[in-house]
């Protein structure tokens, strides 16, 4: 009895596990807007997040773990999803490669993505 009742306690916790999720919740707030949305794409995937009053969004989608291309209608950046991430983006687009940032679960990745683009831009200004 107690077997199964240990084996019954075991497939609830693990059974219940909603921490996996199938998908990307991207938030943020752009300041200065150059247009009223934003467009994140790749080869596979084309996804348009309209800014609120307040210049800011928040959306999900599902995507395959990669690089991505973030596009605000001037200027692009590039930003890696994975499903389960959930990331909250902030630009100033009077000084977009210097102001874009990440925070939340998966923002390491994006926000190396961002410095290593200013380093770039850096090296081919010289």
């Amino acid at each position: 009895m107690k077997h199964i009742l240990l084996g019954l306690s075991l497939l609830t916790i693990f059974g219940c596990d909603t921490s996996k999720k199938d998908y990307v919740l991207l938030k943020g707030e752009i300041n200065n807007p150059n247009s009223d949305s934003l467009l994140i794409r790749n080869q596979n995937l084309s996804k348009v997040f309209h800014l609120d009053e307040n210049n800011r969004f928040s959306d999900t989608l599902k995507v395959e773990p990669g690089i991505y291309m973030l596009y605000d209608g001037k200027e692009t950046a590039s930003i890696f999803l994975k499903n389960g991430y959930e990331l909250e983006l902030t630009i100033d687009t009077e000084a977009f490669d210097e102001s874009i940032s990440f925070e939340g679960n998966g923002a390491e990745q994006s926000n190396f993505l961002a410095k290593k683009a200013l380093l770039e831009e850096e090296l081919l200004d010289l």
